[in-house]
């Protein structure tokens, strides 16, 4: 590699040259370009790019789905259901109700055990999206919200001023409140800070 230019390639017949115009002169800039990349370190060679870049995107799935999918999924990405699993298991229910019907008093043997097999899968399935919406329940109920916080810390200040004339200690218990949320994040446990 040639240390006059640690950035461009090790192939010396292959010169790079960066492809962005100069501002200045209007001219095609003359520089080496980064390597892997087509512009030189002034035009934003090492401008991160990808993942590392701040406006990154990652468009796992828009950018693949046919137009007319791509409503449905924008959709569902904002719902605020998302993660709910009800309408899972109403479905579940309707496939179980579904596979059961198909027996009847003049079903083979064979026909029989294949419609178990299914209902017993469906049943798994079924058993699994419980577990599932019940913790989320359960998780949902156990956190605050942010604005729940902030209500909570509100009342928590309004009550300490009304009982407590010292204006420094006011303001000390006020900060560590605060501090007690800032920390926990959006979403603090129930319970967590019961002492507040």
């Amino acid at each position: 590699m040639d240390n006059r230019h640690p950035h461009e390639s090790n192939d010396d017949t292959i010169t790079r040259q960066c492809e962005a115009t100069s501002k200045r002169s209007g001219r095609r800039c003359r520089k080496h370009a980064m390597r892997g990349r087509n512009v030189c370190l002034v035009h934003g060679g090492k401008t991160p790019r990808g993942a590392a870049s701040p406006h990154f995107k990652t468009g796992r799935y828009s950018r693949s789905l046919p137009g007319h999918l791509l409503a449905t999924y924008e959709d569902a990405r904002r719902d605020p259901r998302l993660l709910s699993l009800r309408d899972e298991l109403a479905l579940a229910d309707a496939m179980l109700a579904e596979t059961l019907s198909q027996l009847d008093d003049d079903s083979s043997e064979a026909k029989e055990r294949r419609v178990f097999r299914q209902v017993r899968r469906l049943i798994d399935q079924r058993r699994r999206l419980v577990e599932t919406e019940v913790k989320h329940i359960v998780l949902a109920r156990e956190m605050m919200t942010a604005e729940e916080a902030m209500t909570l810390r509100g009342a928590v200040i309004e009550i300490v001023t009304r009982y407590l004339p010292d204006l420094k200690a006011r303001a000390a218990i006020a900060e560590e409140i605060n501090a007690l949320i800032n920390t926990n994040g959006p979403e603090t446990p129930l319970g967590a800070h019961s002492y507040v």
